[in-house]
């Protein structure tokens, strides 16, 4: 008996189990899904730390206050690590309390060595508390870096890494900033050297015999504490800072505070020290994002490369002021170069300084709302987006290129588009690709709200328009993104468009035009309701690229799968191709939601197992049957309608259409072939051969009817020109004008004829002709008319061809069949004898029919149409397909076949769909026209 397969959760792919390329299974060891499993934990673990940003703030604050509580002798050491972690735990959640808990908690440690100087932190916890709320960071950094050159053992062997800390401050802070954390950790280093008498493990060497220790400044004198007396001890110690004697030492403190600094400035290396210092945190901050480094992928390692100044700066002291060099800087510069190194390429990012720089740009923009596109989360890059290659080259080749290749765009004279238009179905991408564009630029990209815009104020939205132009172009260059611009930019006149919103578009207007600035101020829309948009906007000098983003072909749903699925578990039988194949009309929200559900299932099924279960291709299968595409086909012929009138790209690659199986050609269209050189002839050599048809004075045929029995292959030959001619097919419908109204009809096919003007060379189809154009007896002829006019009205149709069929052609009025209008007219019979035989051999070769009898079969069908041949030989393979699931439930192997007297017992029992009464009336339409070949 054969057994199920097994459903997500229940076979080897739960167990954290795979499949080979050619199906047979691996059974790994339990030893080895045991370190499977770990290692995926572990990595999620890490992943998850990563995107968490409380983590860092709690490890910053905790570092903070474990160098700040160790660094006076009181607390004992565990107790100190307690104290630190507690403080960490409270910036998980509040880093301003956090710091401010290891502020407070420090104070009975200095006033218990030293209480002059627990006086002095007085003052300092003054100002720390009055600024913990908007630079806690900094307060931690400057703990650290402050107190790790005096920190005891064993927390000083991390002393020598207070240049890494500070590199590393000065890449979270950034440049602007780095100045803060430089200058008051420098200078409070050297005086709390010079005060207690000791080197700095800081490598900020000082003369220290030129300073006389004080008493009240003793630090770390006295032994740590012990538990039972921690409490008491502390109150002691606050206390001793009210004592009489020690508020008198208060004012000689500060006197030998300012006598030291005089003397580390003018006489000892302090100015040095700042300068160097300034200027490497200072570098440290800046290069990452500057235009030079911010593309590379170890900027921040070549940023920290001026570390290596240290080691000048500590030659320098010594050459000028004779202090003494340490050639431990050596080592420690080299091994913070190389952490920063390693760091970065584990793919850990700290530099901040170009999301600071964006955010104080986007603070300008003030009261509307703007947001820079590059610190929302999305793909990092162009390259993360899955297929649209064209449209991405496109992006590069006009924004990238002209503003960040000078010499090119000063050699060539190339200058970015004014405006750039994004239209296609929701779901595929437009704002996806903006962002992931934003990541690749080194200037402003803002996304505008366009809701704040508006204002219920007469004079106001206009006015904020124009007010965010001026703050672009002291930005430029940038690029304003305007999401949904058909809010602000539907067509005036219309009932959808108020008197405000067309105020605020002609301002809009105004604006794009640019004629105020010559800035390079980049405006970008998107939309999914084009049609709405006014015209207006979509002239060049305005949106001079208008692109289409269409639904994702079967290669980029591919790569869009394999980018959604590749930071999850996957097992190795998920095929991209079959899901992409399985996906068709899906667009990429689509694809992502059907990965979403499916590591769902997986998510759900490893709570309940206990164990790792890789998304298998049987959940992704589950979601894809049970979902449908968001787009509907009528939308996507709108989109398509929009995309040849208006798209505007120079850029666009040559991309080969997906053709499915079943398309027709040239070869699969029998005994048509004075058909066939009808359309060859109107359509290539006015093309080709321009110079002889004005010779001759020809002028190119504009039309072409085909008439005959349903079922002979008039539809199907065009189908064949629509996939072997290189022109645009356009079609006309009765079914399309009765969805538009029979009031628009006419304006339909007006602008189906103006549109195959603008894509020339093209051919016009309209099947059924008749329902569009009977005689004017029958119906008011409005429709007719305007056929007429467009066939040999003023307008000229230059390289277009309108081509009709219909099987009741005597129902057509006669005007329309004159020359000049249908220059040529063709009949297309029931096939002939060779016809059909080819017929058949066509539907039944290579089907491993035996039946052969080709000529026969074509001799018994005198008077069948086309359709009523495909009809038999489609008849005759199903029973080859109900001969072999039978088999299949008998367990035989052998495949069916079917005999000549097979296919003659299926033609015996039909009869031709062709009347002779259909056949006489067209007789006698063509006794009265003729054809015209």
């Amino acid at each position: 008996m054969a057994t199920n397969p097994p459903y997500p959760g229940q076979g080897p792919l739960a167990q954290g189990k795979g499949f080979t390329p050619s199906g047979l299974k691996q059974q790994p060891s339990q030893k080895e899904q045991s370190l499977n499993s770990l290692s995926l934990r572990v990595k999620s673990n890490v992943a998850y730390l990563q995107r968490d940003d409380n983590i860092g703030a709690a490890v910053l604050v905790f570092l903070g206050a474990l160098f700040l509580l160790s660094g006076f002798q009181f607390y004992p050491i565990p107790i100190v690590v307690i104290l630190s972690l507690l403080c960490g735990a409270i910036a998980y959640r509040l880093p301003p309390i956090g710091t401010a808990t290891s502020i407070i908690l420090a104070l009975p440690a200095i006033s218990y060595q030293s209480p002059v100087f627990g006086w002095i932190y007085f003052l300092i916890i003054g100002i720390c508390l009055f600024q913990v709320f908007t630079h806690w960071n900094v307060i931690s950094i400057l703990s650290i870096l402050v107190l790790a050159p005096f920190a005891p053992f064993p927390f000083n062997y991390l002393s020598g890494f207070t240049m890494l800390v500070m590199a590393i401050s000065a890449l979270r802070v950034g440049s602007k900033d780095s100045i803060i954390v430089s200058i008051p950790s420098v200078l409070i280093v050297l005086l709390l050297s010079s005060i207690w008498g000791v080197q700095n493990q800081a490598f900020l060497p000082l003369n220290v015999g030129q300073y006389a220790p004080q008493d009240f400044f003793a630090n770390n004198h006295k032994e740590q504490v012990g538990l039972a007396e921690l409490l008491p001890s502390a109150v002691e110690s606050i206390a001793s800072l009210f004592s009489f004697d020690n508020i008198n030492f208060v004012g000689p403190a500060i006197g030998t505070i300012i006598e030291n600094f005089f003397t580390l400035l003018l006489k000892d290396a302090l100015f040095v020290h700042l300068l160097f210092w300034v200027a490497i945190l200072f570098a440290i901050g800046y290069l990452p994002g500057s235009s030079l480094l911010w593309k590379s992928k170890y900027k921040q390692t070549a940023a920290a490369f001026f570390l290596s100044l240290v080691v000048v700066d500590n030659f320098l002291s010594y050459l000028v002021f004779g202090t003494e060099f340490d050639y431990a800087v050596l080592v420690y510069v080299s091994i913070s170069i190389a952490l920063l190194g390693c760091l970065e390429h584990f793919g850990l990012s700290i530099s901040q300084e170009r999301k600071i720089r964006r955010a104080e740009k986007s603070k300008e923009f003030g009261k509307f709302g703007v947001s820079d596109m590059a610190e929302s989360q999305g793909a990092s890059s162009l390259d993360d987006i899955g297929g649209y290659e064209d449209v991405k080259e496109e992006l590069r080749n006009a924004i990238m290129t002209p503003l960040e290749n000078k010499e090119l765009a000063y050699q060539y004279g190339l200058r970015p588009p004014n405006g750039l238009l994004f239209f296609g179905p929701p779901g595929t991408g437009k704002t996806m690709m903006m962002r992931a564009l934003s990541k690749e630029l080194n200037f402003g990209f803002y996304y505008v709200k366009t809701s704040n815009l508006l204002s219920q104020w007469y004079g106001e939205s206009e006015k904020n328009i124009s007010e965010l132009f001026v703050e672009a172009r002291k930005n430029a260059p940038c690029i304003l993104f305007f999401d949904e611009i058909d809010s602000i930019g539907k067509k005036r006149g219309t009932a959808q468009n108020d008197e405000v919103t067309q105020r605020v578009l002609t301002v809009f207007l105004q604006e794009l035009d640019g004629f105020k600035s010559k800035k390079d101020v980049i405006v970008i829309g998107a939309t999914n309701i084009p049609n709405q948009l006014d015209g207006a906007l979509l002239r060049p000098g305005r949106f001079d690229k208008i692109i289409y983003m269409p639904l994702p072909d079967k290669e980029a749903r591919a790569a869009i799968f394999k980018v959604h699925l590749k930071k999850v578990p996957c097992a190795t039988d998920v095929d991209f191709a079959a899901l992409a194949a399985k996906t068709e009309r899906f667009s990429g929200a689509d694809i992502k939601n059907i990965c979403t559900e499916a590591i769902g299932l997986a998510a759900k099924e490893a709570g309940k197992s206990k164990a790792i279960v890789p998304v298998s291709m049987l959940h992704l299968l589950r979601i894809v049957g049970a979902v449908r595409p968001s787009v509907s086909i009528d939308s996507l012929e709108e989109f398509d309608q929009f995309r040849l009138d208006f798209e505007r790209r120079s850029g666009k690659l040559e991309k080969k259409e997906e053709k499915k199986e079943d398309s027709i050609k040239w070869a699969d269209v029998v005994g048509l072939d004075n058909v066939r050189s009808a359309l060859l002839e109107a359509i290539e050599i006015p093309l080709l051969h321009e110079d002889l048809m004005k010779q001759y004075k020809i002028k190119p045929s504009k039309g072409l009817l085909l008439f005959g029995p349903p079922g002979c292959g008039k539809t199907m030959i065009i189908r064949a020109a629509a996939n072997e001619l290189k022109a645009t097919f356009l079609t006309i419908s009765g079914a399309e004008l009765a969805k538009k109204g029979w009031g628009n009809a006419i304006n339909v096919i007006k602008e189906t004829f103006n549109r195959a003007r603008e894509q020339a060379p093209s051919i016009i189809f309209i099947d059924e002709i008749e329902t569009l154009a009977p005689s004017r007896e029958f119906s008011t002829g409005g429709i007719v008319g305007q056929l007429l006019t467009e066939l040999d009205g003023i307008k000229e149709l230059k390289n277009v061809m309108l081509i009709g069929a219909t099987n009741r052609p005597a129902m057509l009025d006669g005007a329309i069949l004159r020359p000049g209008r249908f220059d040529k007219i063709v009949y297309i019979p029931p096939p002939d004898l060779p016809a059909r035989k080819k017929i058949f051999e066509l539907n039944l070769a290579g089907t491993g029919i035996q039946a052969t009898d080709y000529a026969k079969f074509a001799t018994e069908t005198e008077g069948f149409s086309g359709a009523d041949i495909s009809s038999i030989c489609q008849k005759a393979k199903m029973k080859l397909v109900s001969a072999s699931i039978e088999n299949k439930k008998k367990g035989v192997d052998d495949r069916p076949t079917l005999s000549n007297s097979d296919v003659f017992n299926i033609i015996l029992g039909r009869r031709p769909s062709i009347t002779p009464s259909m056949l006489q009336e067209f007789l006698a339409f063509l006794k009265e026209y003729g054809e015209r070949k």
